[in-house]
């Protein structure tokens, strides 16, 4: 979905944090709170909030930052999850699928009446993958002002339509462009095809079944819970404003994020929602075999997208995922890793970032959790040495015995991007001890390091560190 025009830089920075967990270890949770206090730091945004589902069910949830002015984001309150919801539109094409109603390889003829510039031999599965080459009316230069000319117009798919196409982009099948037209027309595909809205078709397919009681997509519904406020540089003063009142009588604009991008939730169900789709619930697995098989997708956040889906390796530490971001002033990352059977979400409501920026939290989440789960497995190994103090300021040492030292060649301390920060090193050699210590730390930002120890026979062992 489109970003809102004003960026502005924000100059708050909040100290609050709530968590809420339920069965996670203790260790787990606050090896995972503690990563994403530090990349709210990292990012200087508003908040983030996060929930990770494990393979047993367990729910880790955490929010950090601010709602308003005077209160801290929980993990109760939803935030708007963007284009995420073509993951909903995609699997509910696909039940429809499974169900008999239709085929993804149907023609547009098949469903819809004939629509200036849009190819009736275009299929369903050339509008889920975005290979259709239909214009995205949302990119349409007069569709800002006809938004704004009137706040409390509800715009349907057949107007946006109507109003803002253009001449495709290219022939069908040929080529990618990423066309919030393609769901817009899906949805009322699935109108046609149930004789039901889409997102009635939604609730009664998932969110009830599946208890996601948080979804709602407030053109529509009423939203069913609290909201994080979104801030959004309303003036042009390039200093973020709380926007909630403003953002949420936005009817025009929320009306035309509909089935490509229009609903709320909240992390915990955003990640239940993901993990039950990806891992083969809700859907058959011919169907889902379907929506993970993907075309080149140039620009997209792994270059690969599917059937509402993104498959992203490249941005997760070759950790394998399938999932989709979402950007309306709020922005959102939902992940699926199919080789650990976990999912991750996390959302932000600050209007200057935008879910690219989401997805290094998301990173920094998943070595967390795989470094939390092998902790258990290597404490006999890691009690070779002790880190102090951790969080650092200004030098780090590392106290190891004897015979462990002498086997590291070299200590690298780099950030979450990989990259290896300047630092001095000193070495105290005291009986059957060594302390390394890293000093002249003062200059470097906020956030999480990682010192990485290399072994004389090329093993590594690698320490999450805090500033």
């Amino acid at each position: 979905m489109k970003k809102l025009t004003h960026i502005g830089s924000i100059i708050l920075l909040s100290l609050f944090s709530y968590s809420s967990t339920a069965q996670v270890s203790s260790v787990m949770e606050n090896d995972l709170d503690e990563t994403l206090d530090s990349m709210k730091t990292v990012l200087n945004t508003i908040s983030l909030s996060a929930a990770i589902q494990t393979p047993d069910g367990s729910m880790w949830s955490h929010a950090t930052g601010l709602s308003s002015i005077s209160m801290a984001v929980d993990p109760s309150d939803s935030y708007l999850i963007g284009s995420v919801t073509k993951t909903l539109v995609s699997a509910c094409i696909l039940a429809l699928s499974d169900d008999g109603l239709l085929t993804i390889d149907d023609s547009l003829h098949e469903w819809l009446p004939t629509m200036p510039y849009i190819d009736s031999s275009i299929t369903i599965r050339q509008l889920m993958n975005h290979s259709s080459g239909i214009f995205d009316v949302l990119a349409h230069p007069n569709q800002p002002d006809s938004m704004n000319a009137d706040f409390s117009r509800v715009w349907t798919p057949e107007e946006l339509i109507e109003h803002f196409i253009s001449p495709p982009n290219f022939a069908p099948g040929t080529s990618w462009s990423y066309s919030n037209t393609n769901y817009f027309l899906l949805g009322m595909i699935i109108e046609q095809a149930t004789g039901n809205p889409f997102y009635t078709e939604l609730r009664n397919r998932f969110f009830d079944p599946l208890g996601l009681t948080s979804f709602s997509i407030p053109t529509y519904e009423t939203n069913l819970g609290p909201v994080a406020h979104v801030w959004i540089d309303l003036t042009g003063d390039g200093v973020l404003d709380d926007a909630h009142s403003f953002y949420m009588n936005y009817i025009s604009l929320n009306s035309t994020a509909g089935a490509a991008g229009g609903y709320y939730a909240t992390p915990s169900d955003c990640a239940k929602w993901t993990r039950a789709y990806l891992r083969g619930d809700v859907v058959s697995a011919a169907s889902l075999a379907e929506a993970q098989t993907v075309i080149n997708a140039p620009g997209s956040q792994g270059n690969l997208y599917g059937l509402g889906l993104m498959k992203n390796s490249t941005h997760f530490s070759g950790n394998l995922a399938y999932g989709h971001g979402g950007d309306l002033a709020y922005h959102a990352s939902s992940w699926y890793f199919p080789n650990l059977d976990i999912s991750i979400t996390v959302f932000n409501n600050d209007n200057s970032k935008t879910s690219w920026n989401l997805l290094p939290v998301v990173r920094e989440l998943i070595k967390s959790y795989i470094a939390t789960q092998s902790a258990g497995i290597e404490e006999s190994d890691l009690a070779t040495y002790s880190v102090s103090p951790n969080p650092f300021t200004s030098e780090i040492s590392i106290s190891m015995d004897s015979e462990f030292g002498k086997n590291v060649s070299e200590i690298n301390l780099v950030n979450v991007y990989g990259q290896r920060v300047q630092h001095e090193v000193s070495v105290l050699e005291n009986g059957t001890e060594f302390t390394v210590t890293l000093e002249k730390l003062d200059a470097l930002p906020n956030g999480i390091y990682y010192v990485n120890l290399l072994g004389g026979n090329g093993e590594t062992e690698t320490i999450k560190v805090v500033k």
